[in-house]
């Protein structure tokens, strides 16, 4: 295998692009809502224990291919999950941040 074989990225959602991720005004309805999906829900738990090395042809967590690339895809949209290259693949990990302010909104919601 070629040195030009080995670096290609493998195919994948990038989240690495360095584009803005475009959240919206509403940050907490889409987090909220993309939680609500259950392949969002079963992803965010498998990630909350490991990350997840791309490409995925047998899918994560009991989900196939496109359910998990989906799923990614909602992640994605509420800023939920982040990546890293390692190579020619991407690394996918929860943002944790997004969930500390998802659990400050929540945490805002209880009166003591």
């Amino acid at each position: 295998m070629s040195d030009e074989q080995q670096q290609r990225a493998s195919k994948h959602i990038c989240l690495t692009n360095g584009h803005a991720l475009g959240i919206s005004d509403d940050p907490e309805f889409d987090m909220l809502s993309a939680l609500a999906d259950k392949d969002v829900l079963m992803l965010t738990r498998g990630l909350s224990k490991e990350e997840a090395r791309s490409p995925f042809p047998d899918g994560l967590f009991g989900m196939d291919e496109a359910r998990t690339n989906a799923a990614i895809r909602k992640m994605k949209g509420a800023g939920l999950i982040s990546s890293r290259r390692d190579g020619p693949d991407h690394v996918y990990f929860l943002n944790e941040c997004r969930f500390r302010d998802l659990a400050r909104f929540i945490n805002g919601l209880i009166r003591e």
